[in-house]
Formats: C-alpha cells, sequence, structure tokens
C-alpha cells in the first residue's frame, strides 16, 4: 500500500502543470503510452473518490470536463477516456486519455492492453518530448477555464 511518504504524487516526484489549493495536474509518467495522457491528482492523500470532501467532488466533474476538452483539442482526438484504479498507487488519481479513432490501440480495453505493453517495453512509448510538448499546450488551453477554481501555474 502506497503511503504518503513513499507516493509519487506527494513526494513531488513528477512535474506538477498546474495546481489548485485541492488538486494538481500531471502527465503520465514516462514511459507514457500516448501523448496527452493527464492525470488530476488530489493535493491531499485519499485512496479513492468515495474518500473526497464535498469540495472536492463538487470540482472533480468540472476539472475533468475542462481537462477532457483541453485534451481533445489539443491531440485531435474524437473523445477522451476517464479512467481511475489507484491500484499501483493508492492516492486518488485520474487519468484523462485520447482516444483516437484512426488508433485501434486506444479503443476500449485494447488501450489497457496498450498500456501494459508499453510498461513491458513491448510497445513503443510515446516521445518523452512529445508528451511534454503535449500536456504544456493542454495545461495553457485549461489554465483560463480552471483558475475560477483557484489553479495556477506552480512557482519554480
Amino acid at each position: 500500500m502506497t503511503t504518503a511518504g513513499s507516493c509519487p504524487f506527494c513526494s513531488g516526484a513528477q512535474t506538477v502543470y498546474l495546481e489548485s489549493e485541492r488538486w494538481q495536474l500531471f502527465r503520465h509518467a514516462d514511459p507514457v503510452p500516448l501523448a496527452g495522457w493527464m492525470m488530476l491528482a488530489s493535493r491531499a492523500h485519499r485512496g479513492g473518490l468515495d474518500e473526497l470532501s464535498p469540495v472536492e467532488q463538487g470540482e472533480a466533474g468540472v476539472i475533468l470536463a475542462a481537462l477532457a476538452k483541453a485534451v481533445r483539442a489539443e491531440t485531435g482526438c474524437e473523445r477522451t477516456y476517464s479512467i481511475t484504479f489507484n491500484e499501483a498507487v493508492r492516492h486518488l488519481h485520474l487519468h484523462v486519455i485520447p482516444r483516437h479513432a484512426s488508433d485501434p490501440t486506444t479503443t476500449s480495453w485494447a488501450l489497457a492492453d496498450r498500456y501494459r505493453a508499453t510498461a513491458r517495453k513491448e510497445t513503443e512509448a510515446a516521445d518523452p518530448a512529445e508528451a511534454e510538448r503535449a500536456a504544456r499546450a493542454i495545461a495553457a488551453r485549461v489554465a483560463p477555464e480552471l483558475a475560477r477554481l483557484g489553479f495556477v501555474a506552480p512557482r519554480a
């Protein structure tokens, strides 16, 4: 079980693109299966959706909708998937993943196969530079909408 001390979200091990009092926006860590694969994590070390405060519950849907719109606009995907497992890292983090009609490996459960194959290095990961560029562009697209919830770019 991940504890706050060993948690990659709590430890600051990943680049934060936007943050608020209650949330942080990341891209998927390398090896990232797809450029544009973003993650929203609660700042508080929570195990799942059922542990969110009422305020966090109210914000989560607004943030995910805005993030999905930004991922679609930046990647050109037809739609997005939003999932949360919180298994490998037991800190609430929600994935927003581009779904490209032209790429059958991004469909439904095939996406899970692609994820595992990328982790095992059987499938080539997205170029880290492109994943970084896409994440920064997505954050820039969503920042104005999320500013009303207190999101800002983190201090360097």
